[in-house]
């Protein structure tokens, strides 16, 4: 095919590479100045089947549009163009002068440990960009890391689209002899190899590719513990504990005990390069949790740990080797991550502020307009004159005033949990008060941030008309995030910057949540979270805990009822990329799954520009699923309400804890009889419940996120009494003795920062009421998932 011209416009000059089903070119672009080259990669199969060939195009463009995504990012090759012609696909790429990590690797050649730190350090941030995308790697190896010519940096090569779409081929038209492994052995992680990759596969190979440049030896070379299954290759390298010790965490047997995202390795990893502890086994020894790790190290891997050290060899770079490289596309969508967590956001520029500086004015400034303690309205609920007169009597010190006006306000709007925080702050007026925050998305007022002020707002009343803290009562600032991560940050960094705030309840959701929380562990404030449930918030620090259960259990619960209730094995799930919440509860449902033998049969990203309900759920009958399970966060509901709709009870329904709320009720009706949701706490008919009922109203929603918020006030109240300092209460939460009362049962907390609980399930029944059919959430079964 040399000379030929493709697409006309690419013309042929040179052959890279070929196999299976893709032939690889380096080619000029003929209609740019100059002729630049670029890189040409073409799939070819041969069917006559228009089916396949059908599903072979849409699954192209799909790997094409998420390539285009991927190519953003400075080390990864750009999405130049992508084309069929003749009923044959063509990706065109950037092409990237340098050479590949395995050019280095000539024999005997060792890398020193601050080398290896930082090829660590430059794969990561990528990693971290690449499964933010929900994309999985799946063949990291050396010669798939380019070392770029003009800078020094690697970029990362070959997604193996090819692989990828000519495996589907294979398996639609039955030549199953012709399908390709997309893993390279010695690399590839035990649950790759098994066709199950999970984000932290990346890091295994990442993992293995740096032991590679410590010993110079390949992965193949490196012999196994018989009885861990682990890699034994500490007696072939100089490296210190600290970095020994990450590099042991980045290559474990099982995916659960390593690293679970190039986030959560790479913050470890800076505490390697900082020569602080080592960053063995949690990002707990980053953020400062005293807590053991929960892998636990075997006898055999301890013994090893004491292998003599090989001689140190300096690095030999050979840069004056210019190739041209094959950049080879694709991206297969995958399940996880924290860092997956944000679409369009990344951790890694989020930087916390140390507690001895001052906070910028921009910042201050910024968020201003959202904290208020009763001296300004966050909440646009209702029009009440008289509670705008009492912030208004409150921003101006005339506390006895502004207590009159709010008492009236009360009285209108019973159920406005903002009026009552305002009202019991202005009874304190000057007095000597303690002071919490509470952070929610008063953007959605009609939302869980209601549901949450009303549990805040119960158990500053309770607490103050008791007394307070030893004759002192609680004063609460409300903070209002709008479920944005910026704004998140930006308000814990002004909350922290106040000595006088003690705790805080929040935030709003698991993104917002893990965003404010390296604020709050860097500044030495508590944070106790009401609802985010995503397992990255488990071991965060020493001054994080939450009073929601973990996605883990939630998953357990859900994963056990389908395979020991439902008897059920096959199923779907509908998901959101963009949200850490959906990520990590899709996650560990997977890997619930994993273990019982199950695979899910298909994944629905709602996030997807091309996500249709419709389609999707035909698609799931068609391919014969069972159950659908729902793992949206509150910014699909209404996506996922209509799968519930859609589906008309064909299949079986479960869904996650964001979906029990009473527009599902209204809104799906009877198509949502049947539906089995987790809960963290079932409130019905307890004495909070009727507590509540007679503070807001009968008609104010009083439900599980009420409960856990009054639970997270408790905490703090209860740490209070003991020691009202931030240390204080940071060190009483910790203790494993330590109790609180709860909503509807006791609160302790585990040495991750996880309350210990238990998941409750509930379904969709129907009742009438007169001449009406009135649908309601009703316990299906006792405690589960402990």
């Amino acid at each position: 095919m040399l000379g030929e011209l493709i697409g006309a416009r690419y013309k042929i000059i040179n052959v890279l590479g070929a196999g299976g089903f893709g032939h690889t070119y380096i080619a000029e672009d003929t209609q740019r100045p100059g002729n630049p080259r670029c890189v040409l990669k073409h799939l070819t199969f041969a069917s006559p089947n228009a089916a396949v060939l059908q599903q072979v195009r849409r699954l192209f463009h799909q790997e094409a549009e998420a390539l285009e995504r991927l190519g953003r990012h400075d080390q990864i090759p750009q999405l130049l163009a992508y084309f069929e012609e003749n009923q044959e696909f063509y990706l065109v790429q950037e092409f990237v002068e340098g050479h590949p990590l395995s050019d280095e690797l000539t024999e005997g050649v060792h890398f020193s440990e601050q080398q290896v730190i930082a090829l660590l350090d430059d794969i990561l941030s990528v990693l971290e960009f690449v499964h933010a995308q929900g994309v999985i790697h799946r063949d990291i190896k050396p010669e798939n890391l380019i070392r770029r010519d003009r800078d020094g940096k690697f970029v990362l090569i070959d997604f193996g689209a090819v692989k990828t779409l000519g495996n589907t081929i294979a398996e639609a038209t039955g030549e199953t002899s012709l399908s390709i492994p997309i893993y390279t052995s010695g690399y590839g992680a035990s649950e790759q190899c098994l066709g199950r990759p999970q984000f932290s596969s990346d890091l295994y190979s990442l993992g293995m590719v740096a032991i590679q440049t410590l010993t110079g030896m390949r992965p193949s070379q490196l012999p196994q513990d018989f009885n861990t299954s682990e890699i034994v290759w500490r007696d072939q390298a100089q490296v210190s504990e600290s970095l020994a010790a990450f590099l042991e965490r980045m290559i474990c047997y099982h995916y659960i005990h390593r690293y679970q995202s190039a986030l959560e390795a790479r913050q470890a990893l800076q505490q390697v390069g900082s020569g602080g502890a080592p960053a063995t086994l949690s990002t707990a020894n980053f953020l400062g949790r005293t807590a053991a790790s929960p892998l636990t190290i075997t006898p055999p891997l301890q013994t090893r740990f004491q292998g003599e050290r090989s001689e140190h060899r300096p690095v030999s770079h050979r840069f004056n080797v210019t190739k041209a490289l094959a950049i080879t596309g694709g991206v297969v969508i995958a399940a996880f991550g924290l860092t997956a967590l944000m679409r369009g956001s990344s951790l890694s520029k989020w930087v916390p502020l140390a507690s001895h500086e001052p906070v910028s004015n921009s910042v201050r400034n910024a968020t201003n307009d959202r904290i208020s303690a009763g001296e300004k309205l966050l909440s646009q609920w209702q029009v009440n004159p008289k509670k705008q007169e009492g912030v208004e009597r409150f921003a101006a010190g005339e506390y006895t005033k502004a207590v009159v006006a709010l008492e009236s306000a009360r009285q209108s709007s019973q159920g406005d949990p903002e009026t009552l925080i305002y009202l019991n702050n202005a009874r304190i007026g000057a007095e000597t008060s303690y002071k919490i925050a509470v952070a929610v998305p008063l953007g959605d007022t009609f939302g869980s941030a209601l549901e949450i002020l009303r549990g805040v707002a119960k158990a500053q009343d309770d607490l103050n008309r008791g007394g307070g803290i030893n004759g002192i009562r609680l004063k609460v600032v409300i903070a209002n995030d709008d479920n944005k991560l910026d704004t998140a940050q930006q308000l814990a960094t002004l909350l922290a910057s106040q000595p006088e705030i003690l705790g805080v309840v929040g935030h709003g959701i698991s993104d917002t949540t893990l965003s404010a929380a390296a604020v709050y562990q860097a500044n030495q404030l508590v944070m106790v979270s009401p609802l985010s449930s995503a397992v990255q918030l488990s071991n965060f620090g020493s001054y994080i805990f939450r009073t929601m259960p973990s996605d883990r259990l939630t998953a357990k619960a859900l994963s056990n009822y389908m395979l020991n209730n439902l008897k059920k094995r096959k199923v779907v799930i509908f998901f959101n990329a963009a949200s850490a919440y959906s990520m990590s509860l899709k996650t560990e449902f997977k890997n619930a799954l994993f273990y019982n033998g199950v695979e899910l049969m298909s994944e629905f990203d709602f996030s997807r520009p091309d996500f249709d309900a419709a389609d999707s759920v035909e698609t799931a009958i068609a391919k014969g699923a069972e159950v659908i399970m729902l793992a949206p966060d509150s910014t699909v509901s209404d996506q996922a309400i209509q799968i519930v709709q859609l589906n008309r009870r064909r299949l079986k329904v479960l869904a996650g804890d964001s979906i029990s709320t009473a527009k599902v009720l209204k809104v799906a009706g009877q198509d949502a009889t049947g539906l089995v949701v987790a809960v963290p706490a079932d409130v019905t008919r307890s004495p909070f419940q009727q507590q509540s009922k007679q503070l807001w109203g009968q008609q104010a929603s009083i439900n599980w996120r009420t409960a856990l918020a009054y639970d997270a006030t408790q905490a703090l109240v209860t740490a209070m009494r003991s020691d009202p300092s931030r240390a204080g209460v940071r060190r009483v939460l910790s203790q494993p003795t330590f109790t609180a009362t709860g909503a509807t049962e006791p609160i302790h907390f585990l040495p991750s920062g996880d309350r210990q609980s238990h998941i409750l399930l509930m379904t969709i029944g129907s009742v009438t009421a007169g001449s009406r059919t009135v649908y309601e959430f009703k316990l299906l079964s006792g405690k589960s998932g402990k």
